[in-house]
């Protein structure tokens, strides 16, 4: 019994120290493959690189300077505009804004302020303030939450005395050789104020209401009114100083039968003027038709007054001839000079004037009444003949050098179309009575461009017309 145990515990021990020895002998044998520096590697990692100096970014080049109102002009965001995808990108790379934009956390109050050059001179300076208020349930019932203030500056001019008119007309001294004299014997007529008044409540009014004001060119207009009294003949004259704006209204049956058809259709062309006579043919005026078409679509769209004001022109257009802008001399005064009680040098229509025009003066009479807001305007024939370049579209004069002296109570006893011959001679002769021209004054005569009606026609008309009623 003892033996065999001895036998088979030696026999274990020899199996179990070749299995050990297998195992030595094989991983003596992995020492010699690529094994065991794989796992040396993964334990232990190489040391990262030593870094790299990044290299500089080219500079960028520099822009050129932009000017001072352009950088005005321009709108900077507070906060980064929208991202949209560039078509092509260059070297550098384009530094984009962050990608969604970023909201802004608050809104700030502030001033805002603006100019801005609007049409016909006008200068607009805008400001805007906001300020923190409350919430938008609370606010919205508030009045001066969202309120407009309107503040328009305007340097009211004064009028224009002796040598200060030479400011508009240098001239003058050597046209009238008694220019000094006639200054001294002049004052501010109360019409200047009134005009310029006048001016004033439409403004205001019209800066209430945010309408369109009046611009530039027709409220720096008139440069002065004034009233003289020539010390020797005591002739009196409405010395008006303004520029010179076109007119081309009127219309005549008796001396024009036909007028273009853009006239005859045109809602804006005014067929009848202040001066005025009774028709002495029988031949319609060229208008007469197109005011009864207008009067029945006006009553036909139920609009009576403008049906009622349409009645009234047909029936002066029926009974009355009217001076042509386009063939005669004549000048417009302002409805202001009607206003007050100083009649001996109020205007009525048919009066001569002289219009002086740098060295030059021309005939004319008063034809027309226009606004009480504005001075400075002729018709288009006179227009023409002080400025040739002169249409209804572009005034012959814009600066204050055109002087209106106005001979009032010079009327004809009867009126009717301008006798030109006449209108020559009597202003001549009216412009010795005070005075003259000088000798480098140029008097520019007019001429009739149309042929007047023959006096014997009215008679016979009236005479048939009269024996017909009876």
């Amino acid at each position: 019994m003892s033996w065999k145990k001895t036998r088979r515990k030696g026999r274990a021990l020899t199996w179990f120290k070749l299995g050990l020895l297998a195992v030595l002998a094989m991983a003596a044998a992995s020492l010699f493959t690529p094994y065991p520096a794989e796992l040396v590697r993964a334990f232990n990692p190489p040391p990262p690189p030593p870094p790299v100096a990044p290299k500089p970014k080219p500079k960028p080049k520099p822009r050129p300077e932009k000017p001072e109102a352009q950088k005005q002009a321009e709108f900077v965001l507070e906060h980064p505009a929208p991202w949209s995808p560039e078509s092509a990108f260059a070297m550098p790379a384009v530094n984009l804004p962050n990608f969604p934009p970023a909201l802004p956390e608050s809104v700030e109050p502030g001033n805002y302020e603006h100019v801005n050059n609007l049409t016909r001179g006008l200068n607009n300076r805008s400001n805007v303030h906001f300020r923190a208020g409350s919430t938008a349930a609370q606010d919205r019932v508030k009045k001066d939450a969202y309120q407009v203030r309107v503040s328009l500056n305007v340097l009211l001019p004064k009028a224009a005395e002796g040598d200060a008119l030479l400011h508009a007309n240098p001239q003058l001294p050597r046209v009238l050789p008694r220019f000094t004299e006639l200054m001294q014997h002049a004052k501010v007529s109360p019409w200047f104020h009134s005009l310029y008044l006048h001016k004033q409540n439409r403004i205001r009014k019209n800066t209430a209401l945010l309408a369109q004001l009046l611009d530039r060119h027709n409220f720096y207009d008139t440069d002065t009114i004034l009233e003289i009294e020539a010390p020797e003949s005591h002739r009196r004259v409405l010395w008006i100083q303004a520029d010179m704006d076109v007119v081309s209204d009127g219309s005549d049956g008796d001396r024009l039968p036909t007028m273009p058809e853009k006239i005859r259709k045109s809602d804006h062309y005014q067929p009848t003027t202040s001066y005025r006579w009774k028709k002495r043919t029988k031949t319609p005026n060229p208008l007469l038709a197109g005011w009864k078409e207008r009067q029945a679509r006006y009553r036909k769209q139920g609009k009576k007054e403008a049906a009622q004001n349409a009645a009234r022109v047909i029936a002066d257009l029926e009974n009355s001839s009217f001076l042509l802008a386009e063939y005669d001399s004549f000048i417009v005064a302002p409805l202001t000079v009607k206003e007050g009680k100083n009649a001996a040098y109020r205007p009525v229509p048919g009066d001569y004037a002289a219009v002086v025009v740098g060295k030059r003066v021309f005939p004319a009479i008063v034809g027309d009444f226009g606004p009480r807001f504005k001075t400075g305007e002729a018709s288009l024939r006179l227009s023409k003949a002080v400025n040739p370049k002169a249409t209804t579209y572009a005034r012959p004069v814009s600066d204050l050098g055109v002087s209106y002296i106005i001979f009032p109570g010079t009327k004809e006893p009867e009126n009717g179309p301008i006798d030109y011959e006449r209108l020559n001679a009597r202003v001549r002769e009216l412009l010795d009575e005070i005075g003259g021209i000088g000798p480098d004054a140029e008097f520019v005569e007019m001429k009739d461009l149309l042929p007047q009606p023959e006096k014997k026609e009215p008679v016979a008309v009236e005479e048939s017309s009269a024996s017909a009623s009876a």
